[in-house]
């Protein structure tokens, strides 16, 4: 039996410009990696005989399915769905996060945008609510007119319940 039972409300993925920033992302974090271990490929072949290119190319074998591969399968984990009084956002690859903010809750919401996420066109939305447990909530790799829009759109769901 699937322990999945509950009915599952369609969420909106994100924009695909965001697959692309997560790609740049992993290339630029593993440059360093794979440049290590072209550099020991070398130390090795001169100090150990060994031949040029285990190291290196393993490294860079698992540079390019970091880059390239992962990316699109943890971009399709992501989504968001825009409810009545509250924002669910769900993603993880292997564990599977899901969270709920009412917009009550919510006491300061910004709109960033890194040289990467310019450059696709994508902005993170970032919802600081009441509390210290998780009270910075993330959902990256929205449309920047879409996530000026939920901005707006939480704003005003918190002028109507402000007293």
């Amino acid at each position: 039996m699937d322990d999945d039972s509950e009915p599952q409300v369609a969420l909106t993925a994100l924009d695909p410009g965001q697959k692309w920033v997560m790609r740049v992302r992993a290339l630029l974090t593993g440059l360093v990696p794979t440049a290590v271990s072209i550099a020991a490929d070398f130390v090795s072949e001169e100090q150990l005989g060994t031949p040029f290119g285990y190291l290196s190319g393993l490294a860079i074998a698992l540079y390019t399915v970091a880059a390239m591969g992962l990316p699109g399968r943890r971009f399709r984990r992501w989504g968001y769905q825009m409810g009545e009084g509250a924002i669910r956002i769900a993603c993880g690859l292997w564990v599977r996060r899901e969270t709920i903010v009412p917009f009550a809750r919510v006491q300061h919401i910004d709109v960033s945008r890194g040289p990467i996420e310019r450059a696709f066109g994508v902005a993170t939305l970032t919802l600081h609510t009441a509390g210290s447990y998780n009270s910075t909530v993330v959902l990256p790799g929205l449309a920047y007119d879409d996530a000026n829009i939920i901005r707006e759109t939480i704003r005003s769901h918190i002028r109507e319940d402000s007293p």
